[in-house]
């Protein structure tokens, strides 16, 4: 007769292979040599819950509170299935209570705080965050949801001060010096906005976040004509960085038609100039490559 240990191991292969139904059966027979094992009934809940069965998958979370009345994984995960099942007001008492036992726990809040920003209630997602941040102050990933909250109430201040401490956390944090730059873009201070976005895609020039906001950036300057060339140069190096050499050349055009005695902006554009044409000429040489080969 096979032990627990080897039922439960069998039983979580079945799972991962999305196999719920035999998982079910296989952790029932492991219940039976471990009726109280909390693990194991909180598997047969998720199995339930991939399931769409919230109902059955409640009743085992539940069993596993009977023998474990403060376990924070049982809680969440009911406050789940319940949301799942449409009991919006169910859940969030259940993800409250999981994060009692431990307010930095990272599922629940990460449930209770997409429950309140769906419904715009941004200064209770602030709260869940203080809170967690309390527990656990060098956690970068909840003091930039907590900096988004803050710039949805437009508490801007709040919102450069959490996503500053971010990057005291972590200085290479993409999506706090996007979150920062965008912040001030809405207080309209472009400059810092845009060495933001500079930081941000130096870090990673793929990231499409900071390269959306420039883009939008640079349409609303052509819009109202903008005469800063300051402000044309630093969108020229940002749409360098971002490796976007034509809306470059186009922005340190605009900021030498401004000030056509700009050093740094003559510099900066021979500079794009000879990296998009190597950019511009590396099909034609390897076309030219290609056909050497070919007489050989």
């Amino acid at each position: 007769m096979a032990n627990a240990k080897t039922l439960i191991e069998k039983a979580k292969k079945l799972f991962d292979k999305q196999r719920y139904h035999e998982a079910i059966k296989i952790y029932e027979d492991a219940l039976e040599i471990e009726p109280k094992n909390v693990d194991v009934l909180i598997e047969i809940g998720l199995a339930h819950r991939h399931l769409e069965q919230y109902a059955e998958a409640i009743i085992y979370y539940e069993k596993a509170l009977k023998y474990d009345s403060k376990n924070k994984v049982a809680l969440n995960n009911i406050g789940y299935a319940r949301e799942c099942g449409g009991d919006i007001e169910g859940a969030k008492e259940m993800y409250l209570k999981s994060l009692e036992i431990d307010p930095a726990y990272e599922i629940p809040l990460v449930n209770l705080a997409k429950i309140y920003n769906d419904n715009g209630q941004w200064n209770k997602s602030i709260e869940i965050y203080k809170n967690a941040l309390e527990e656990e102050p060098f956690n970068v990933a909840n003091w930039i949801d907590l900096g988004r909250a803050y710039r949805f109430m437009e508490d801007y201040g709040n919102a450069i001060k959490s996503d500053k401490q971010a990057l005291k956390l972590d200085p290479n944090s993409k999506i706090a010096w996007n979150n920062i730059g965008f912040v001030y873009y809405k207080t309209g201070e472009i400059l810092k906005a845009i060495e933001a976005y500079i930081k941000s895609l130096q870090i990673d020039w793929l990231y499409d976040l900071p390269y959306s906001n420039l883009i939008n950036l640079h349409k609303e300057l052509i819009k109202k004509e903008d005469t800063d060339a300051i402000i044309w140069l630093k969108v020229a190096d940002a749409f360098f960085v971002a490796r976007e050499y034509r809306r470059a050349l186009h922005a340190c055009n605009k900021a030498l038609k401004i000030n056509s005695e700009m050093t740094e902006a003559s510099k900066l554009y021979d500079e794009i100039l000879e990296v998009k044409t190597k950019i511009d000429m590396r099909p034609y040489l390897e076309k030219i490559v290609e056909s050497a080969l070919n007489l050989f």
